[in-house]
């Protein structure tokens, strides 16, 4: 068998391991963007960009310092941990299909079909992704949700204003980044 119908059966394996699960849910953010999990090897996230000197490393807080700030009790924490659980063990094949239309792409890249052909197939995979991405996006909402249901309200005022300050700081570095890309590419 030549290369390209080697390429060809792989790629077709592949949609048929994929093509069962294409369920179209809404949601606000950017799917286009990689999640986290996609950019895992073996287990542990890549190594951070190379340090400039303007932008200051982040570093998430502890998961002791979370659960103090909100003042969780063992049971709230126990239950947190189940749910956390659970909900990555939905994401887990949603990310596998995620991983395995990626490599279809980047297969047909490099596959002798006209440019077209590689195009539209691209597209269409990469709005599979969009949808997986979709769907794992609901997850971490559901999860969300079931965490904040076992807050009392006061720890959900504390969450809420933790979060406010991670998007406020999230903000403030990615204006630092884009102040460092400007000042690189001059």
């Amino acid at each position: 068998m030549n290369k390209s119908l080697k390429i060809m059966a792989i790629a077709g394996a592949l949609l048929t391991l994929t093509a069962f699960n294409a369920n179209v849910c809404q949601a606000e953010p950017d799917f286009n963007k990689p999640m986290p999990e996609e950019q895992q090897m073996d287990g542990k996230f890549p190594p951070p960009p190379p340090a400039d000197s303007t932008v200051k490393k982040h570093r998430p807080p502890s998961p002791e310092a979370f659960e103090n700030r909100l003042g969780l009790t063992d049971e709230q924490k126990e239950l947190a941990k189940a749910q956390r659980e659970a909900s990555i063990e939905k994401i887990k094949p949603i990310i596998e299909q995620i991983k395995n239309k990626k490599a279809e792409i980047e297969m047909i890249k490099l596959s002798k079909m006209t440019q077209q052909a590689i195009d539209e197939r691209v597209a269409q995979l990469e709005s599979e992704i969009k949808t997986l991405r979709k769907q794992a996006h609901e997850i971490r909402k559901e999860n969300m949700k079931a965490f904040e249901s076992i807050l009392t309200d006061a720890q959900k005022k504390e969450l809420h204003k933790m979060k406010a300050e991670g998007r406020k700081k999230f903000e403030k570095m990615k204006k630092e980044r884009q102040k460092a890309q400007q000042r690189v590419e001059k």
